[in-house]
């Protein structure tokens, strides 16, 4: 008999796979990146379609075999964050953030601490009429995170002037604080050609 789990997690990504199957990869706080094939999805299942959406966050039910792919078996909505579709720039900044989760996290390796700060910032992410600050400080966060980043050592490729601009989106836990934050597109740039230069692409 297979294991039967229950976690909750947020889709980053949904594959179709064959007739009315996808295979999602979620984040969950307790097991970091871990995948589910869902299958018999169909118009008149709604809730699967919810279920397999990006951005949608939720508790899953599945069931573990030997394989790293497990299957789902049931789940309840939390929260469909349809509100991020409503704008395409809110969209594509909720897109930066779960490519860059699926590039840097292991799958099986808890995560609590980044799972909240994607919450909180996919929860205010609307609230931006410009989301790079956001994106930026998710960016460093998450390289703080991983131990590729060091504000002590002031590594390169940063300046003095640009770390302390960077040093305020790397440490403030304030969303109105980070809403007034302006951070020009070539320094944002600079970050994430960083980012993928420390933990690949």
């Amino acid at each position: 008999m297979p294991l039967e789990e229950k976690h909750e997690g947020l889709v980053l990504r949904s594959i179709d796979y064959k007739d009315r199957q996808k295979i999602i990869t979620l984040f969950t706080p307790t097991r970091g990146l871990i995948s589910l094939i869902v299958k018999n999805i169909t118009r008149k299942k709604s809730h699967l379609l919810t279920l397999t959406s990006p951005f949608t966050q939720a508790e899953y039910h599945f069931s573990i075999r030997r394989s790293e792919l497990y299957t789902y078996c049931d789940g309840t909505p939390i929260n469909t964050h349809l509100n991020l579709r409503e704008n395409l720039t809110h969209l594509k900044a909720a897109i930066l953030l779960a490519k860059a989760l699926l590039t840097s996290q292991l799958p099986n390796k808890p995560a609590p601490d980044l799972y909240l700060l994607l919450l909180t910032y996919l929860k205010y992410l609307p609230t931006f009429t410009d989301p790079t600050s956001l994106t930026a400080s998710f960016y460093l966060k998450l390289l703080k995170h991983d131990g590729h980043l060091n504000p002590s050592h002031r590594e390169s490729p940063f300046t003095t002037t640009q770390w302390n601009e960077l040093l305020p989106l790397l440490t403030t836990r304030n969303i109105a604080t980070l809403r007034q934050i302006t951070t020009s597109p070539d320094l944002h740039d600079q970050i994430e050609t960083h980012f993928h230069k420390k933990i690949g692409s």
